[in-house]
């Protein structure tokens, strides 16, 4: 007869009891069996798993598991990169991994049951000792860095972590150090530091070389014009300044008689000079060396300006450098003045352009070395009015450029067309001044870029084997076949350079001789002297232009020719130019003809070509 089984009784929910048919049902058990396998894991779980005990106390493991766990915790610890050990509280090795062997060069066998000092140096064992005590005193882990002597005599950087251990009963029983070798990431944190200190140190060089004058350790021009721009913010509008453009115009002299260092001193000496004179009559000034000779000072002023040029033509006066053969230089210097409030800030840039225009004029003035600009300043307004006109025509696409003809006059063949910007609201000779003696960068940049294309697409092709194309641009335009050989207008005047002449001004040489010198040797660019005869022409120029070659054409002015027809002597000069420049191969351009008078007298007195109303109307390029 089969044994009874027990019976348990278990009082259900409805609900629960519901859940457990269907349970059953999809279990393929009865419900009886059901409800006997879960009190079964119920119970397993509550003995085995839930309870702190099975963490604390493994007697239920069998032994071969026992042992097994012993050497698992072995292994793992062995197989760890870094050093780790235990010590019982009389800081005695009680366990070492191999990571602590090889790093510290020691046997187990030969540490366990020893203390730091028994196997360390005694300076790393006192650190040792340290952090252990510490972590055992406050019972919570501890963070240090150590240090270990290495053997190349260099030193070894252990991050060490100590750890309390307590048994089951919360009592201290000993200590856990980990540790980690960060030598390396310690010399690359310092490597890097040291790299940074470099980096700030460079920066700090580069800004420097940005910011100031390597010669006199002045602010360069950018700064100085940040710096003034600062100050008109500040200001408020009553305030009243004064802007002062200077030249030592002799500087050349004494580059050339004395040496470049010489020139150097006479330059540094002048700005420690000019400011000691400022400060020590406690101006408040922004001093800044604008480019190679010329200085810019920016002064608030509560004084008249007689006062101020009384005491700048005296501090001038008195200026004297000891040169090499013991004799004084006594610097010449030329400036403009003109008065500044706060509302000139904006054309600030584009007034330091206009004065430097007006301070060639001053230089070459014998009668007095100064000129002092009044406020009802006729011809700058004019100058920014028709650069906000240009902007406007540049933006709304309204110029459109033409090509004017140029004639052989002996065959009155045509042989070359000059490129004019027909630009509705500012004639050609206006816009050659904006080109060379005002600052607007974006707006003229485009003109070049747009003229340039056309010439290339609807010109240059057209052109017969000996056919020229006379085209003005910035200085700056042609610049970038040197400084940005890869932009498009770069690429686009190599593409014509062949039949391509290009026109600068006698400033534009004089000012850049170094930079068109280099520009005409690299890419056998041809240049033309546009209108010679007109602003400030001089023969010592002349024979510079002589002596650099630069040029292959000299157009002459339409204002020199009609003067010349009735003035002996200046048809003289005229005779004497064209004999000049036709020895040297340069072939003379007659401008503005547009007359049959004018025209019979630019043939007898000898001109090349000629180009003006008189041959045919400007054809546009459109």
């Amino acid at each position: 007869m089969a044994s009874k089984k027990t019976i348990l009784s278990i009082a259900i929910d409805k609900d629960l009891l519901a859940k457990l048919k269907k349970l059953s049902e999809e279990k393929a058990s009865s419900v009886s069996k059901l409800i006997s396998n879960l009190i079964e894991e119920a119970l397993y779980l509550e003995e085995n798993v839930f309870k702190d005990d099975i963490y604390q106390n493994i007697d239920w493991l069998s032994e071969e598991w026992r042992d097994k766990l012993q050497v698992l915790f072995t292994k793992v610890l062995d197989t760890t990169p870094d050093p780790i050990w235990i010590k019982d509280l009389n800081l005695k090795f009680i366990y070492v991994n191999q990571a602590f062997e090889k790093a510290f060069k020691v046997k187990r066998e030969d540490i366990i049951g020893k203390g730091d000092v028994e196997v360390l140096p005694p300076e790393v064992a006192k650190e040792c000792i340290y952090s252990d005590m510490k972590a055992l005193e406050k019972k919570e882990s501890s963070h240090s860095l150590e240090k270990v002597p290495a053997d190349n005599g260099k030193e070894i950087i252990f991050d060490v972590i100590k750890t309390p251990i307590f048994d089951r009963t919360g009592k201290l029983i000993a200590i856990l150090g980990i540790s980690r070798d960060i030598t390396e990431i310690i010399n690359i944190q310092k490597e890097l530091e040291r790299k940074n200190k470099e980096l700030a140190e460079a920066y700090q060089q580069l800004r420097d070389i940005y910011e100031y004058d390597v010669v006199t350790g002045l602010l360069n021009k950018e700064k100085f014009v940040e710096e003034v721009h600062n100050k008109l913010d500040e200001a408020s509008n009553r305030d009243k300044f004064e802007f002062i453009l200077m030249e030592i115009s002799n500087l050349i002299y004494a580059n050339e008689v004395y040496g470049y260092d010489f020139g150097n001193k006479v330059l540094r000496e002048f700005a420690e000079s000019l400011k000691k004179a400022l400060e020590e009559n406690n101006f408040e000034f922004v001093l800044g060396k604008l480019s190679g000779n010329k200085f810019g000072l920016f002064v608030k002023s509560e004084v008249s300006d007689r006062r101020l040029l009384r005491k700048f033509l005296n501090f001038l006066k008195n200026i004297r450098i000891l040169a090499p053969d013991d004799h004084y230089f006594i610097p010449k210097v030329s400036f403009v003045v003109k008065d500044i409030t706060k509302k000139d800030k904006d054309d600030f840039e584009k007034l330091i352009v206009y004065m430097e225009d007006i301070l060639t004029r001053v230089r070459e003035n014998r009668r007095k070395n100064y000129l002092i600009l009044r406020s009802n300043m006729s011809i700058y307004e004019k100058a920014i009015e028709a650069q906000k006109k240009l902007k406007e025509e540049i933006e709304s696409g309204k110029f459109s450029p033409s090509l004017r003809p140029i004639v052989e006059l002996n065959t009155g063949k045509k042989v070359a067309y000059e490129v004019t910007c027909g630009l509705s609201s500012i004639k050609d000779e206006d816009l050659c001044h904006l080109v060379d003696n005002i600052y607007i960068e974006a707006p003229l940049s485009q003109l070049d870029e747009k003229i340039i294309q056309l010439v290339k697409r609807k010109v240059y092709p057209k052109l017969k084997d000996e056919e020229k194309v006379f085209v003005k641009l910035r200085q700056q335009s042609i610049e970038l076949m040197l400084n940005m050989p890869d932009s498009d207008i770069a690429k686009d005047i190599l593409f014509i350079k062949d039949k391509a002449v290009f026109e600068i001004t006698e400033d534009t040489f004089v000012k850049n001789i170094g930079t068109l010198h280099e520009l005409k040797n690299s890419y056998n660019l041809q240049f033309c002297l546009d209108d010679f005869g007109t602003g400030n022409a001089s023969i010592k120029n002349l024979i510079r232009m002589l002596e650099y070659e630069m040029f292959q054409y000299i157009k002459i002015s339409e204002s020199f020719i009609r003067t010349s027809m009735v003035s002996s002597k200046r048809k003289r000069v005229l005779k004497g130019v064209i004999a000049v420049t036709s020895e040297f191969g340069i072939k003379t351009i007659a401008s503005g003809v547009s007359s049959e008078k004018l025209l019979d007298f630019v043939k007898e007195i000898g001109f090349d070509y000629a180009t003006g109303k008189l041959f045919n109307e400007e054809k546009k390029i459109f």
